[in-house]
């Protein structure tokens, strides 16, 4: 069994976040998106049947955690209200799909979650890490999640330059029973300026359209 994760509390801001926000002529690609995502985001196209004392597990990076927000801002939180169910958020701001899948299995004996929520990959795209990494470590945390019976919701980021979800999430995740893919939430939000504080940062508004979207996964909207 794996340690348990050093990165218990959501509220931490480390240092290399700081750093996230340099090579700006990296980021940007990142969220300039096609002006259709002014629209709106859609509805989700499955839902995810609950009990009313499942537990809900968050994890990723700082799209999680709420990046320089109150814990009770972000989008975890936001859920956890609106639905009831009980949502912990062991996000790590700076976090990569190498890190999250480091911690996973830990994760997962200590809180045995009905449903994990990720938002994963936005780190390895600004450290240019190989996509065909980050597509095998999506599909080795849907494995081992699944293993454990519980499902797994993905956020998908967008291609650079794009309003459509990168095709690495598509890859990764379409063919194993148990995960699903948000498609355009994220792609949405990072479309709109106001609801972002940074390149790479929802803000508050922008954390209540994800915890939106969520609670629709959910049935609980």
């Amino acid at each position: 069994m794996q340690k348990s994760s050093p990165w218990r509390d959501n509220t931490a801001t480390p240092d290399r976040d700081t750093a996230m926000l340099k090579p700006l002529h990296l980021i940007i690609p990142l969220v300039v998106l096609l002006s259709a995502c002014s629209r709106g985001p859609g509805a989700p196209e499955g839902q995810i049947v609950l009990q009313q004392e499942a537990v809900v597990l968050a994890i990723g990076d700082s799209i999680t955690t709420g990046h320089r927000l109150p814990a009770d801002q972000a989008w975890p939180s936001i859920v956890a209200r609106k639905t009831g169910l009980r949502v912990f958020n062991r996000a790590r701001n700076g976090a990569t799909s190498d890190e999250v899948l480091d911690t996973l299995d830990a994760l997962l004996d200590e809180f045995e979650p009905a449903l994990v929520i990720a938002t994963v990959g936005g780190n390895d795209f600004l450290r240019r890490q190989p996509l065909s990494q980050t597509e095998a470590n999506l599909r080795e945390m849907a494995d081992i999640i699944t293993a454990r019976g519980a499902r797994f919701l993905v956020l998908g980021l967008a291609q650079p330059q794009r309003s459509s979800v990168h095709p690495l999430y598509i890859a990764a995740l379409t063919d194993i029973t148990g995960t699903y893919l948000d498609r355009t939430v994220l792609p949405y939000v990072y479309g709109k300026r106001s609801l972002r504080a940074d390149p790479i940062h929802p803000n508050a508004e922008g954390h209540k359209v994800i915890a939106q979207r969520v609670a629709q996964w959910l049935g609980r909207e």
